[in-house]
């Protein structure tokens, strides 16, 4: 019988298989293929230290959470700051709308994926890849906004 962990790796290097890379991918190198840009390499480096410690992975990826999440809120206060009358009002219902599309998006995926470790550690990785992203396009913007 496999374990949870065992499943969680079988599943990562069966993802690296299929797209054609070598299927003794590291779980970070095969994380990183799949990674928007703007995962920190402390977040690589804590998985490879981690290899197949499932409580090292998940300390892993809520450290990881927690520092896109603190990007994604400095882009957004350092924009909204610039913002005034209707552009810092539309700025305010975007975000609204945005954390109403995550929230949804983990509890679909929680529904979806179900309970086991496995599952537990691919919402995760969504919702630390959605973070990256927002603070990715929230960046844009401020660079859009500081360029003007």
């Amino acid at each position: 019988m496999k374990t949870a962990n065992t499943m969680f790796i079988l599943s990562l290097a069966l993802s690296a298989y299929g797209s054609g890379a070598l299927a003794y991918e590291s779980t970070a190198q095969v994380i990183k293929r799949q990674a928007p840009t703007g995962i920190s390499n402390v977040f690589y480096g804590c998985v490879e230290k981690a290899e197949s410690d499932n409580i090292a992975l998940a300390a892993c990826q809520s450290a990881e959470t927690k520092r896109q999440d603190a990007r994604l809120n400095a882009a957004y206060n350092s924009l909204l700051s610039q913002q005034r009358g209707t552009a810092k009002d539309n700025l305010i219902r975007a975000e609204r709308a945005w954390l109403d599309f995550h929230n949804t998006s983990k509890t679909v995926e929680s529904s979806l994926y179900g309970s086991e470790t496995v599952s537990s550690f691919q919402v995760m990785q969504k919702e630390l890849f959605r973070l990256c992203e927002r603070a990715n396009v929230l960046e844009e913007y401020l660079s859009i906004a500081n360029d003007q």
